[in-house]
């Protein structure tokens, strides 16, 4: 599983970013307002990579996975949807593994339902470094403390 990321650095993709007031913006805001990019995602050889030059919310989706990562490492289905898109993954659990599918590509995708729940993790943790590295005023935001919580990391 292949899953990373570019921030746009497109001002008509950072006007709404630039508005918020990061340190006290509430993580709905920050994942529906904040951090647009470039997603690549490819999953045994199926890519579900969606590059729009900037429109995919990556903080929204790095919460998504994680959170369908967690209904997954409990048994259950889950759907990552793209703030502000129609497009959707579909994840569906099968003893241990996971199948992976979407509306905007034909592709599907199988991993051990390990590898997904793991990939997630990673992944939020990934992006809040990232996004708390090049914007420190996240620091003191209680949301990406409350997300950084989720994977073990102290904001």
């Amino acid at each position: 599983m292949v899953v990373s990321y570019v921030l746009s650095e497109d001002p008509v993709v950072l006007r709404e970013q630039r508005k918020t007031n990061l340190a006290k913006a509430d993580l709905v805001d920050l994942c529906y307002s904040c951090f647009g990019g470039d997603l690549t995602l490819r999953v045994d050889g199926a890519d579900f990579s969606i590059v729009t030059g900037g429109g995919v919310q990556i903080l929204d989706f790095a919460v998504e996975f994680f959170t369908v990562g967690q209904s997954v490492a409990a048994g259950k289905s889950g759907r990552i949807e793209f703030a502000g898109m129609a497009d959707e993954i579909y994840v569906t659990p099968s003893g241990e593994s996971v199948t992976i599918g979407s509306n905007y590509t034909e592709d599907v995708a199988q991993v051990t339902r390990q590898q997904f729940v793991r990939g997630g993790r990673t992944f939020l943790t990934e992006v809040l470094t990232d996004l708390v590295a090049r914007y420190p005023e996240l620091r003191s935001n209680r949301g990406i403390k409350q997300a950084g919580a989720w994977v073990g990391m102290t904001v």
